[in-house]
């Protein structure tokens, strides 16, 4: 109930802010034509977007998948769009990737801690000073594009930007009325339903659309379903003003799901299997395996923006923004205890090995973690365009922000053989309350000097955390209260290259850092230092060849106080340390070619790559030398395929992932462990709710395939198929709390109508 008068009040508040600014703004002018040249009078800083109007000039590694290349290459999920996205690596949680797990070259993919996520410019991590964990990012049908900034943006964007950033950018508004309904089904009980209305009614832009699926899991007690909402308007008011308002509302239930996963032996036996996980107890061995039925995670999530873009003279702009995030992800799981461990059987053994299996109103007790999170943000933007002096031509850029994020991280249980869920969320057993403070200054000049543009900035970032511990039952005389506060100077300078023929040679280095992780660190290290680096890239993009496109870059980041999560809980929480310094190098590359650019021919074959390589090493202490966990060395994606005049189009694609170790001390063979690494032998206990399973993940090559149809005569309608791992590989995705498969065979198809 609080949460929800708070975003009434946020609401009412913009409102109020709403209407003041129309009527501080309208007057005849608002009823001039949306026409494209009162567009391009708008400020060309902006807050939604990560690129300059022209990709290509872009100082540093970029990319973005478009809306009709996400229709043609038909991604099953968000992460399976990565694959084509060379840098960008996924590492999947869930089988539709809702457990967000993207990094970066050399930052590690879990929960996407070290990558800032946006959408339309706005961060999207739970928290990015305190928690960064993604627990949302948005259905990929609504997408315009994904915007994928590496090794660059220090200046603009931060925190979280040591490695890079990705934007979701939505669709916008279409100068006449259209309505696209999307219908997707098939295998692993997949149901989509996506419906979009887009329209210009005068100067008023709106965007209007649904989104919900359901579909099964990896696990044959998983069942994830989601409904996202979402609007947005935009008001042109006059050549000068321009409004836009957009809220957001996301909702999951995911059935089954925790991160409770198999030890080596059950991996063995039946890799899907929760529901018929063998257990023996009360002398027997049974399938009904220990309540992980009962598991789940819950996902209430608001989002609202307000932005005001004023053209304030021909060559000064101003952009402000106002926005606010409220995410509550409750998680309950059964806890049957420890037991002891036996390496050679399938069989959990709770018959006089401990543990208590979950029975629904008789036996076992479920627990709980609860984290929600509130982030509210102000920002400006100016731009000072065209300024002469010293006979070099200036654009100067630079802003403000400040963000406000607070967090409360509690822990639940039930009664006995109570089921915990979002609707009833048991008894407080842990009650932390985490709040920051963050300001951030920023200024750049862009300077062209002939065919070079030359950036520099600097960043400044101070920011405040705090943590307090309330002690249960609630006594307001008994805190425990930590906290602290950094300052950083994030400096930048980046070269720009157009001198040749369609090809745009680029470099920069920068500084970037992550703010120490304040929910998870130990009283005694609260917070983490946080981790920074310097990070180093040239590159070039062409297309001076008919046909082809074509970007690759070489990078060289050393970072300082590396901070890295272990495989496994303590305590209910998640385990990070600042390991050591360490540094990464490799390369990306791209590349597009078309036949129809050299053949006059109905068909049209094309083929795609992208690739990544990345060596992330520790280069100091016990661990100088081993790998830096969870980044692979070698990631690919190969598509080929054929488009035909009559509105066919069929492509193929082989993507390689390749192995990575999961712990510092990169430890090779999977091992059953316990929380100091140790060994486990026979006889010792398992923490069975969450084991901890050391090793390196191995590489996996997948198949995928799609085909799509448009009829001649029905322009407005396509019929498509898409299927992915189509050899069905069994392969282990990771090692968090136990062994994680990737996804089984899946084939789904569907239409699209826009009317």
């Amino acid at each position: 109930m609080i949460k929800n008068i708070s975003f009434l009040t946020i609401n009412k508040t913009i409102a109020m802010v709403i209407s003041y600014l129309l009527l501080m703004h309208s007057h005849p002018i608002y009823a001039e034509d949306n026409t494209d040249e009162t567009i391009r009078q708008l400020p060309s800083i902006s807050v939604d977007e990560i690129f300059p109007d022209d990709i290509r000039y872009t100082p540093g590694a970029a990319s973005s998948l478009f809306s009709e290349e996400i229709e043609q290459l038909r991604p099953y999920t968000l992460h399976d769009a990565f694959d084509f996205t060379p840098g960008v690596r996924t590492i999947d949680d869930d089988v539709l990737g809702r457990r967000s797990g993207i990094g970066i070259r050399g930052a590690p993919s879990r929960r996407s801690r070290k990558t800032l996520l946006l959408e339309d410019g706005t961060p999207i991590n739970g928290s990015a000073y305190l928690d960064p964990s993604a627990h949302y990012t948005p259905p990929i049908e609504r997408l315009e594009s994904i915007d994928v900034l590496k090794g660059a943006g220090h200046v603009l964007y931060g925190p979280l930007n040591n490695h890079g950033i990705v934007n979701f950018r939505t669709k916008t508004a279409t100068l006449t009325p259209q309505t696209d309904l999307d219908i997707t089904g098939g295998t692993q009980d997949t149901m989509k339903a996506h419906l979009m209305h887009r329209r210009t009614i005068g100067p008023v832009g709106m965007v209007l659309s649904y989104t919900g699926v359901n579909a099964d899991g990896i696990f044959d007690v998983e069942n994830t379903k989601f409904h996202d909402f979402f609007g947005n308007f935009n008001w042109k008011v006059n050549p000068q003003h321009e409004l836009d308002v957009s809220f957001l509302y996301f909702t999951e239930r995911s059935d089954g799901y925790d991160e409770s996963n198999l030890l080596p032996a059950e991996f063995s036996r039946a890799p899907f299997s929760k529901a018929g996980r063998l257990a023996r107890f009360g002398g027997n061995t049974t399938e009904t395996g220990w309540g992980q039925q009962f598991n789940n995670i819950s996902i209430e999530y608001y989002k609202t923006d307000l932005k005001h873009d004023f053209q304030i003279t021909d060559k000064l702009s101003m952009v402000n923004r106002f926005f606010a995030t409220d995410l509550d992800r409750p998680r309950f799981t059964v806890d049957p205890d420890d037991i002891t461990f036996n390496p050679n059987s399938a069989v959990l053994d709770f018959d006089g090995g401990g543990g208590t299996p979950f029975i629904q109103g008789a036996q076992g007790e479920m627990v709980g973690r609860e984290r929600l999170y509130r982030t509210y943000g102000v920002e400006s933007r100016m731009e000072y365009a065209g300024l002469d002096a010293l006979g070099l031509n200036h654009t100067f850029q630079w802003g403000a922000r400040f963000e406000r994020h607070l967090q409360d991280d509690r822990r639940r249980g039930g009664a006995t053989g109570e089921v915990l869920d979002i609707d009833n969320r048991g008894r407080l057993t842990r009650d932390v309350e985490l709040q920051a403070w963050a300001t951030s200054v920023f200024f750049q000049d862009i300077v062209q000097v002939g065919n070079w543009t030359v950036t520099p900035g600097l960043r400044t970032e101070y920011y405040e955390q705090k943590r307090q511990r309330k002690s249960i039952p609630l006594d307001p005389t008994i805190r425990d209260r930590l906290t602290t506060n950094r300052a950083l100077l994030l400096p930048s300078i980046s070269f720009l290259y157009d001198g040749l023929n369609q090809t745009q040679v680029f470099a920069n280095v920068a500084r970037g850092y992550t703010p120490g992780f304040a929910r998870t660190a130990e009283d005694d290290q609260f917070p983490l230092e946080p981790e920074t680096g310097i990070n180093s890239q040239i590159g070039l993009r062409t297309m001076a060849f008919r046909g082809i496109s074509l970007e690759t870059a070489v990078f060289y980041n050393v970072i300082t106080d590396t901070i890295v999560q272990l495989p496994f809980t303590n305590d209910f929480q998640n385990i990070f340390i600042n390991a050591a310094n360490s540094r990464s190098y490799g390369m990306d590359f791209s590349l597009r070619a078309d036949s129809n650019a050299y053949i006059d021919s109905k068909y049209n074959w094309y083929g795609q790559v992208a690739y990544n390589f990345t060596n992330a090493e520790f280069t100091e202490g016990i661990v100088d030398g081993n790998s830096v966990p969870e980044i692979p060395e070698h990631v690919a994606a190969l598509t080929l395929g054929v488009q035909h005049t009559s509105g066919w189009d069929v492509s193929a694609t082989v993507s390689h992932f390749g192995s990575f170790f999961t712990d510092p001390n990169n430890t090779e063979a999977l091992t059953v462990a316990n929380e100091d690494g140790d060994i486990l032998t026979a006889g010792d206990d398992l923490e069975i709710r969450e084991p901890i399973v050391l090793g390196r993940v191995k590489s996996h090559t997948l198949l995928s395939a799609r085909a799509s149809y448009t009829p001649p005569s029905y322009d407005n309608l396509t019929l498509w198929v898409q299927g992915r791992n189509l050899l069905d590989r069994l392969y282990i995705v990771d090692l968090e709390n136990g062994i994680r498969p990737g996804a089984e065979l899946t084939v789904t198809g569907g239409f699209r109508l826009t009317f």
